[in-house]
């Protein structure tokens, strides 16, 4: 703010150009770096195009002229190297608003200690801003942009933060990613056709803000967090939650990403030899070769080369937990659990069709418009464009349109979604087949405490713990058997409504 009274640029630029003017210098190139910090030169980019420039021969400078010492540089005796470097060219570097001649011995001494000067001046400065920060956020003021989703008012005599239509939506990612354990890829898809497009990388960021909790979280807080006079838009409870989903690592420490459809199996099956997490990827070799994509889970630890096809592991984790079922002792929770989530399931899909229908309405209008653009325009280059945005937007409605249509197809009565969910009790393969990868995993976790692995001698899973409180594991299905004689077995051949006989626990496999 003080730059606006009598230390504005231009100011500094008139005061150089009278300094020219007086020692007879005529001024060749101005350079201006605006928005630009003296602290940091290597990160100054009209700063260095300046050094480039007064160093190259051809231009013939003499001299770089400033307004002041600490307008050329606050990185103290850094800028030393900088100095002398020009000072050899025979181009020495003049503070306008200074009476000493920096070619001489004494000028250049003094020179020397306003730079020191002006790199203490800078460090002080950042300590006071960073202690005014810290106070500012320990007493419920925000010191910065808001993130997505919320607006800001600030005077000096209040700091109002306030929801916004896209923080409404950003509410109801949080709460399906809690409540449904998504990947972020899902919820992607899902906000995106409610009509907030954002990248997956943009959503990890989202669910990693503590502030959509209603907390501050910054560098100047030296670790701690404080509790905002903002709108949570989670509550703390499910921001844990969601962010111990989302810490999935190796022993060695790195993330292992299970939101991959063809590796649905991803954090829950582990490496035979060495015990890790398996990651998975897909085989260049035979999309070159046949245009195919071929999926392999393996392990990426140096020494060990495991890997396993993924359509192989797959079926054979299906063809294992065929004849999987719940407990019968928990039928009266399970119901319990059912009706009390029934209400909340059916508010919340309407809510979801609303805010489909209202973004279908938006796509719609977009496509009339560009097709009225298409037909009215010659220009070829503009019709191809027409065309472009076109495919684009059929594409986003036709998406929405599918999605509308499974969840009106998926509307039930009471009654309905109470057997339809004591049914799925009975064929945890049926269950874990029509989920999404989120609930998957969900099931992998509950079935398998510890993990699985798959052993490619025997051809077969290997759960290593298996949770036989909640769960019954039947006799080996027909379709297991199968498999174990090179069978394919059929999805439509799995019994989807019956339980299997057998109600001991199965730990040959253990």
């Amino acid at each position: 703010k003080d730059q606006e009274f009598g230390f504005s640029p231009e100011t500094q630029k008139e005061v150089c150009y009278n300094w020219a003017m007086r020692e007879g210098y005529e001024v060749v190139k101005c350079f201006e770096g605006e928005h630009e910090s003296a602290k940091t030169d290597y990160k100054r980019k009209r700063f260095n195009q300046m050094v480039k420039f007064v160093k190259d021969k051809k231009n013939k400078i003499d001299a770089v002229i400033v307004y002041s010492t600490s307008r050329f540089s606050r990185g103290g005796a850094k800028t030393f190297s900088i100095v002398e470097e020009l000072q050899e060219r025979g181009i020495p570097f003049f503070s306008a608003t200074s009476g000493y001649d920096s070619r001489t011995l004494n000028g250049k001494l003094a020179q020397q200690n306003e730079m020191i000067y002006a790199q203490y001046d800078n460090a002080f400065k950042g300590q006071c801003v960073r202690d005014n920060c810290a106070r500012a956020l320990r007493s419920g003021r925000w010191v910065h942009q808001v993130p997505l989703g919320y607006d800001m008012k600030t005077t000096k005599e209040e700091q109002i933060i306030t929801v916004n239509e896209i923080g409404r939506l950003i509410k109801d990612a949080f709460e399906m990613k809690a409540s449904e354990n998504l990947s972020n890829e899902e919820v992607r898809v899902k906000m995106k056709a409610s009509g907030l497009d954002l990248k997956k990388q943009r959503w990890s960021q989202i669910f990693k803000n503590i502030f959509y909790a209603g907390y501050f979280s910054n560098k100047f807080l030296d670790g701690d967090v404080v509790k905002g006079p903002h709108e949570a838009l989670v509550s703390l409870e499910d921001f844990m939650k969601i962010n111990g989903m989302l810490v999935k690592t190796h022993k060695s420490g790195y993330e292992v990403k299970t939101d991959k459809e063809y590796a649905p199996l991803l954090g829950t099956i582990k490496c035979p030899f060495c015990g890790g997490n398996l990651t998975s990827s897909l085989s260049t070799k035979m999309r070159k070769k046949y245009n195919r994509e071929v999926g392999y889970y393996v392990c990426s630890r140096k020494g060990c080369k495991y890997n396993a096809s993924t359509i192989r592991v797959n079926n054979k984790f299906e063809y294992f937990i065929d004849g999987v079922s719940l407990s019968d002792s928990l039928n009266e929770a399970l119901k319990l659990q059912l009706k009390k989530a029934f209400p909340i399931l059916n508010e919340k899909r309407m809510n979801e069709m609303k805010m489909l229908r209202t973004n279908l309405t938006k796509i719609e209008k977009d496509i009339d418009v560009i097709e009225g653009n298409f037909s009215l325009s010659k220009n070829e280059q503009d019709r191809d464009v027409c065309r472009r945005q076109l495919v684009k937007k059929e594409i986003e409605r036709d998406e929405i349109l599918k999605i509308i249509s499974e969840a009106d197809s998926s509307i039930l009565n009471l009654k309905t979604y109470l057997d339809y969910g004591m049914k799925l009790k009975d064929n945890i393969l049926k269950l874990w087949q029509i989920a999404n990868l989120g609930d998957k995993k969900r099931i992998q976790d509950m079935m398998f405490l510890d993990g699985i692995v798959y052993n490619k001698e025997n051809d077969d899973i290997e759960p290593i713990s298996m949770n036989e409180f909640m769960l019954l594991f039947g006799l080996e299905s027909k379709s297991y058997k199968d498999a174990k004689k090179e069978q394919v077995a059929k999805i439509d051949d799995l019994s989807a409504w019956v339980g299997h006989l057998g109600l001991e626990p199965r730990t040959s496999r253990l």
